[in-house]
């Protein structure tokens, strides 16, 4: 009986034995390790690791694996559940050092739900003391399915195709085309580096200590093409030249924004440029970064976000090569739409050539639609330079500049001079505070109303002679007659039916310009200051597209037409401000203007064309040590034709001494046998 007892005891410490140098079983070690990790404590999974997979991977790279997928992935649960029990592997356990588990994985995401099955590996193994346990045989596909080491969850941002800007005629005025990237291969030069450094130096206007600093960056090696400078396609005659010479010297063709116009549409278009940080608040939520370019001057600005279209997002687990093995959330691009004006390229380039030697600005304009044809600025500046890397010293060159070519003329309000008579005597007549046999009597060149003027009077270029009537009036561009005019209309009348000509109102081209004045407040304050108005000196400010609108009631029996700038699908918009008679009376005084022998505009005269334009010769401030007034010179002209109606104006500054507005009227002249 003792003996038996024995056996018995035997028995059971060999069980224990057994029991104790294995621990668990596979199936429930497995499930601790799945709840562990449906609770991301990668400490106690890591902890249920095999020896080799804790050779192969450090605790910390094994938790920070799991975490930075996991945060990426924007894990909200994990739920993990074996497949199998322990009876289904009875005979495998017993039997085998390993033991295969199906299990499946749910994970809940920041992109929905993955959910995927795999197999799971727990191995017998021998620990200290020679006992057994089972372990997680480890691989980071158990992160998540097929994934590896070195597989990382990235978002990418697609950057759309920027919008292209066109005229009428769909020619390209900013365009998305190539640049010449110049650059050089270290490993070709040999012996002629220091020859090939000094000939590109000389070549693009960059110094060889430029050229030597980025040869000695970090990351060059023998066969790097190290970037240096982008060239206009124009120049790549230069550098294909060099790399003749020596295939050290090199380049590539690289897609960017290009402006094909150059000056002749440069404050049209403006450019591009890297966003500010201000900027960066609003565009690194649409998936722009740093190094996409918006527009920082002209239409490229004020249309940025029709052109720049919305980046398209793609979060995806990418290999360490990366190729993309699994998308989780993508957003398609959406390019940046086109911008079609109402300019045509070939008419502006003629416009900018007239007045490209002066420092002005000057519009044309179709009368019977409002489409302005050409808008330009003079002096001007290569919008490219801004594109392809303009250097400071340039840049402070074109910033300080004394005839300012930066400066957007077309914007900007001017005095109107002369020019204005034509409204000042539309009103008049329109409101019967004049009729058309209204004159004045006034001997000399100077007149003022009464002694509560002081020592002011209003000054005329030419004392006509005799009674002056309007017709008169215009032909010489008398000040007196159109003083004595405005102070007939009155203030409170003269500044509301001034903005039925768009004088005081926003231009609603969809630019930006500044907003034209007939008096600081809307109010005209005294009878000089009224007087002077009528002949567009006082207050009165302009901007260069108020004219062409201003004249084209005169043409287009009575209606003032909305001068527009972007094409669109929107009818010509047409508001009737005076009675078609006295637009016709005082276009065909206009006309007079041009084909009278004593008319200021007469040298705009062209045979075969009906012509009916206004001289302005406006004073704006005095030169320094001088009590000279400086002066702008204007001409604007009315081409009454049916193919070609167009409304010309050009503003011509610093014309003191030059002949006022005679500085402008050859340019408008020219302009028109050009088209």
């Amino acid at each position: 009986m003792f003996k038996k007892h024995i056996i018995v005891l035997i028995g059971l410490l060999i069980m224990l034995i057994f029991t104790g140098c294995v621990n668990k079983s596979p199936v429930k070690e497995f499930e601790q390790y799945a709840k562990s990790w449906q609770k991301q404590e990668y400490v106690d999974m890591y902890e249920k690791l095999s020896i080799e997979d804790k050779e192969a991977i450090s605790l910390e790279e094994f938790v920070v694996s799991y975490k930075e997928f996991y945060n990426n992935l924007g894990i909200k649960s994990i739920k993990v559940e074996v497949l199998t029990d322990e009876k289904e592997l009875k005979d495998e356990i017993e039997h085998n050092d390993q033991v295969t588990l199906p299990f499946e994985v749910n994970l809940e995401t920041l992109y929905g739900e993955k959910s995927y099955s795999m197999d799971g590996i727990v191995l017998r193994e021998e620990v200290d003391g020679g006992k057994e346990k089972w372990s997680i045989d480890w691989d980071y596909n158990m992160i998540f399915k097929d994934m590896e080491e070195g597989d990382t969850i990235v978002t990418r941002s697609v950057t759309p195709a920027r919008g292209e800007i066109l005229d009428r005629n769909n020619k390209k005025i900013a365009e998305n085309s190539n640049v010449i990237q110049v650059g050089i291969v270290p490993g070709r030069l040999g012996e002629m580096k220091d020859e090939i450094i000094s000939d590109l130096s000389s070549a693009f206007d960059i110094t060889t200590e430029y050229i030597n600093s980025r040869l000695e960056l970090s990351w060059v090696n023998d066969d790097t093409f190290v970037d240096l400078i982008k060239i206009p396609k124009g120049q790549l005659n230069v550098i294909e030249k060099l790399n003749n010479k020596n295939n050290g010297a090199t380049y590539k063709e690289i897609g960017d924004r290009v402006y094909p116009y150059k000056e002749i549409a440069a404050h049209l278009t403006g450019y591009l440029g890297y966003p500010s940080e201000d900027d960066m608040k609003e565009l690194e939520p649409l998936g722009f970064t740093a190094n996409d370019r918006i527009g920082k001057t002209g239409l490229e600005r004020i249309f940025d976000e029709k052109l720049r279209g919305i980046p398209g997002m793609k979060i995806a687990m990418v290999s360490a090569s990366g190729k993309e093995k699994e998308i989780f959330s993508e957003e398609p691009v959406k390019d940046g739409e086109d911008l079609k004006l109402t300019i045509d390229i070939d008419m502006q380039t003629k416009l900018y050539n007239q007045i490209k030697n002066e420092e002005g600005t000057a519009t044309s304009m179709d009368y019977k639609t409002g489409e302005v044809m050409a808008l330009v600025s003079s002096p001007s500046y290569d919008p490219n330079k801004f594109i392809l890397g303009i250097s400071a010293e340039n840049l402070a060159s074109l910033q300080e500049a004394e005839d300012k070519p930066l400066l957007n003329r077309f914007t900007k309000v001017y005095s109107p001079g002369s020019t204005f008579k034509p409204i000042t005597a539309a009103i008049a007549l329109n409101e019967k505070k004049i009729d058309q046999n209204f004159s004045i009597d006034t001997r000399g060149l100077q007149w003022q109303k009464d002694a509560s003027w002081g020592s002011y009077s209003i000054t005329r270029v030419t004392d006509p002679g005799g009674s002056v009537n309007l017709d008169k009036a215009m032909i010489y561009s008398d000040n007196i007659f159109f003083g004595r005019v405005a102070l007939e209309i009155g203030e409170d009348t003269f500044v509301e039916k001034a903005k039925d000509f768009g004088i005081g109102v926003d231009l609603n081209i969809r630019y930006g310009t500044d907003k034209s004045q007939l008096a600081a407040s809307d109010d005209i304050s005294s009878e000089v200051l009224l007087a002077d108005t009528g002949y567009g000196q006082g207050q009165v400010l302009v901007n260069i597209l108020n004219i062409p609108k201003a004249y084209s009631a005169f043409v287009n029996k009575g209606s003032v037409v909305e001068p527009k700038l972007i094409m669109d699908s929107e009818e010509p918009k047409f508001t009737n401000i005076i009675d078609e008679d006295i637009a016709e009376k005082i276009f065909n005084i206009m006309i007079r203007v041009v084909e009278d022998s004593a008319g200021t505009g007469r040298e705009a005269r062209i045979s075969g064309k009906t012509i009916a334009g206004k001289t302005g010769t406006a004073e704006v401030g005095t030169i320094e040590n001088s009590t000279t007034k400086e002066e702008l010179g204007w001409f604007a002209a009315i081409d009454k034709s049916d193919e070609q109606p167009y409304i010309t104006a050009v503003m011509i500054e610093n014309v003191h001494g030059r002949g006022g507005s005679h500085v402008a009227i050859p340019l408008v002249r020219k302009f028109i046998e050009s088209y």
